[in-house]
């Protein structure tokens, strides 16, 4: 508010502090410990001692009568600015705010990406002369597409050496897709590398530090540089061209074969399992045998029947599965792989396979009567 000027008068207001007690219209409140001056029309003014000039003294009953003057029905004088505002928002509908414009939704904060998938395997226990070119063809012929360096079109398998710079046995597959890492395991942990290996390779999956890394051709490790347009590009045909490669090798793949519904679908038999000799030397290694030819299968599904024909040389068993793709795995699983000493042959039975095996009560059928 303009402050006033004390009106013209006469007689002036002193603003000299030692000419107050001359002046009758002044005195000092001791209450405000201030100075008064009242004019003979009533109106007062307080001294302000900071700026040496007189103040008019505002009359709170006059203001408050004024106020209720203009005062709008259903409206709270009291209430702070702000907290009306905040509540007229509120009360404005249709999501427009108080200009009569549409509110636009505040934006949703986005969740986290999830973590990429694994792709990679671990592999320990490979021959010491092994070759990149030997691990890819075990790899991708049961387990799925290996990815390759975007620039060079190598596989994505690098070769662990020692302090030496010999091949010291470990190795690692990246895959192009993520299931190839379930299924290295399932297949090939704790399998022979070539037929007739007296050691046998673990394969575990990768932990991610992989992927923070990428391997020089001399063996050495560099941080992996971060990816410009230019390797979009390249990456995004390299990924085109894989995804080709894994539609032709599922095809390949007997999971992707349709279901004949034929109950031999779940049948398969192998060959070179045991020999007649080891049966004539211990008559109980039947049972033994048969349960190894369970547990290993069972890993690959429901196993519900296994049957040895103990009369045959070439060592054949069967074993049938709750569902076909479990058959199918152990294909890929059992075909060509070492038992015994022995290299395994297996595929699914046709129904006309006539076995010989001993009479016995518990086991006495063949692979057409196998339920």
């Amino acid at each position: 508010m303009e402050q006033r000027s004390p009106p013209h008068t006469s007689h002036p207001f002193p603003t000299d502090p030692s000419e107050f007690d001359s002046d009758d219209r002044i005195s000092f409140s001791k209450l405000d410990q201030k100075f008064l001056l009242v004019q003979s029309d009533g109106t007062e003014f307080e001294f302000d001692d900071a700026i040496k000039r007189w103040i008019p003294v505002v009359d709170e009953a006059l203001l408050e009568e004024q106020q209720k003057a203009y005062m709008v029905k259903g409206v709270d004088e009291s209430e702070p600015v702000e907290a009306m505002k905040r509540k007229r928002k509120k009360e404005y509908v249709n999501g427009e705010d108080e200009g009569g414009r549409m509110v636009k939704a505040p934006k949703k904060s986005k969740a986290p990406l999830p973590p990429r998938a694994n792709t990679a395997v671990y592999i320990t226990g490979l021959p010491f002369d092994a070759t990149v070119s030997e691990v890819h063809e075990v790899f991708s012929r049961k387990c799925g597409v290996i990815a390759e360096e975007i620039d060079s079109g190598k596989p994505r398998i690098k070769l662990y050496t020692n302090d030496a710079g010999e091949f010291k046995g470990d190795a690692l597959v990246v895959f192009f897709k993520a299931p190839s890492v379930d299924m290295a395991i399932m297949l090939l942990d704790d399998t022979e590398f070539r037929f007739g290996d007296s050691s046998r390779m673990r394969v575990q999956a990768a932990d991610a530090s992989y992927k923070k890394v990428q391997h020089e051709g001399n063996g050495e490790q560099k941080e992996r540089p971060k990816v410009n347009m230019k390797d979009k590009q390249k990456i995004i045909k390299k990924t085109q061209k894989l995804d080709a490669r894994l539609a032709d090798w599922s095809d390949d793949e007997p999971s992707t074969m349709a279901d004949t519904s034929s109950k031999w679908d779940k049948v398969v038999i192998l060959k070179h399992m045991f020999t007649l000799e080891e049966l004539a030397e211990d008559p109980a290694a039947i049972l033994d045998i048969k349960e190894d030819i369970r547990e290993e299968c069972s890993k690959l599904g429901e196993v519900t029947n296994v049957v040895l024909f103990d009369l045959e040389k070439d060592g054949i068993a069967s074993v049938r599965f709750a569902n076909a793709d479990s058959a199918r795995a152990c294909i890929s699983l059992m075909d060509g792989r070492s038992f015994a000493g022995q290299k395994v042959e297996a595929y699914i039975s046709d129904g006309k396979e006539h076995f010989k095996k001993s009479k016995k009560k518990e086991d006495n059928e063949h692979v057409d009567e196998t339920e």
